[in-house]
């Protein structure tokens, strides 16, 4: 099975040991346990409570009981079995999913592959790097990400990707 990263643990949340997760959707709230990684060190917690507080999920785990350990978490990835979290909700994606799809145009012009994403607290960009260097695209409206197909579909506003149209010129 494989561990896909779902989030970041970002600040503690209350006194009762919650942690804040960042840069996840609603996958949390089905997980029975999670993976912790930080500077190459795992570790498998289980969840007790997962909830949507403001931007973060405040999720809570066995074994940690209070604020200091909760700020001892933050900075660790979280990681959970791709398989165990379902299908995103409409219009979400899991980032797992996206990294690795080739980036075209409408027009078919490759732009290259998903290597990364960046939660903004807005709009969640995608790293793609292709034959022109890496360029910064948001997921946003003018974005078709199609799973099934394996691609991500951009028709690009003028200066997205370089030039007018936002195809960069010879």
């Amino acid at each position: 099975m494989a561990l896909v990263a779902i989030g970041r643990v970002v600040r503690a949340v209350g006194l009762k040991g919650f942690v804040g997760v960042g840069g996840t959707d609603g996958g949390l709230a089905r997980l029975g346990q999670v993976v912790l990684e930080r500077a190459g060190a795992r570790r498998r917690l289980v969840v007790l409570e997962a909830r949507p507080q403001g931007k973060v999920w405040a999720v809570l785990l066995e074994g940690i009981s209070d604020r200091t350990a909760a700020e001892g978490l933050v900075g660790a990835t979280v990681l959970a079995e791709r398989d165990e979290l379902g299908e995103a909700e409409e219009g979400s994606h899991y980032w797992a999913d996206l990294e690795g799809l080739p980036v075209v145009t409408v027009g078919g012009e490759a732009v290259g592959t998903v290597t990364g994403l960046y939660e903004t607290g807005g709009v969640d960009v995608l790293v793609v790097t292709g034959e022109r260097g890496e360029a910064l695209i948001p997921l946003a409206p003018y974005v078709e990400v199609d799973l099934e197909k394996r691609r991500i579909v951009v028709d690009p506003p003028d200066g997205l990707l370089g030039g007018p149209g936002g195809v960069e010129g010879p």
